[in-house]
Order: C-alpha cells, then structure tokens, then sequence
C-alpha cells in the first residue's frame, strides 16, 4: 500500500473512532436553537445529532446529513453549530473556524459564537485573530463576561 493511501485510511479510521466516542448527551454550553415545529431541516439535523449522540448509527453519515442541510440552506442555525461543535470535538479547528465566523456573522449578538470562535482560532496558532475577535465582540458587548474572560487570559 502506498504511504499517501495508508496515511489517508488511518486518519479516516481515527476520524471515526473520534466520532464513535463522542458524548451521548446534549453539550452543555449549545444555546438551545429554536426551531419552527415540523421543519424539515431542523428535524433532520435532530436526527444527524442523535445519530451521533446514541451511536446508533455511523458518525459519517450523520455528518453528510448536516452538509445536506447546509447545501439547502447554507445559513441553516443549528446545522452550523453541531457541525462546529463536532468540528472541535474531533480537532477539527480550520473547520470549526468557519463555521462560528458564519454563526457570529449570522448571530452577532450570541457570545457563544464568537467565544468558540476565538478558542478554535488559538487552535489553529492565530491569537492576534482570537484576540481581535473577542475585543470586536466586547466594543459592543462589554458586559460579555465569558469573552472578557478569555480575552484577559491571551
């Protein structure tokens, strides 16, 4: 087997072996997103989360439906938020970059957005961004006290 190949199947397996161990339960700090009653993407991301949540399924393919949803709705709340938070779960930080910058963009107002944001730029070795990020968000919002935190610890 050629390294490139085997490099390639190794990661893919820790990948999932990452996304088989993930925690059964809700995250603690995900704002509770609410939703219109019977909406269709909102239903399917409840089942892409509890997919990964039981491990009732494969983790794979629970992911490829929150890109579905995204490919219908490319601003879709929820669907960027578990995929941001399975994105640092599983180190994923480029990833999880993305997706908080779009939520900050979409929610500027939400802490934890922009909190997560700037945890997964320092991730990825840009403190000056992760700095930058949470003094924007504490110009509007000083009483931010989690991002003040945070900003206080760089």
């Amino acid at each position: 087997m050629k390294k490139g190949a085997l490099i390639a199947f190794l990661t893919a397996v820790v990948f999932a072996v990452v996304l088989w161990q993930l925690p059964r339960t809700a995250f603690e700090n995900a704002p509770e997103v609410v939703s219109e009653e019977g909406n269709p993407l909102d239903e399917k991301v409840d089942e892409a989360v509890a997919i990964i949540q039981n491990g009732e399924g494969a983790p794979m393919q629970a992911i490829g439906m929150l890109l579905e949803v995204l490919r219908e709705d490319p601003n879709h709340e929820k669907a960027l938020l578990w995929l941001g938070n399975f994105s640092m779960m599983s180190g994923q930080w480029d990833k999880a970059v993305d997706r908080f910058h779009q939520l900050s963009q979409l929610h500027p107002d939400n802490e934890l957005y922009t909190l997560n944001k700037a945890q997964a730029l320092i991730q990825v070795g840009d403190t000056a961004a992760a700095l930058s990020s949470a003094n924007n968000y504490l110009n509007t919002y000083p009483e931010a006290n989690r991002v003040k935190e945070f900003a206080e610890g760089l």
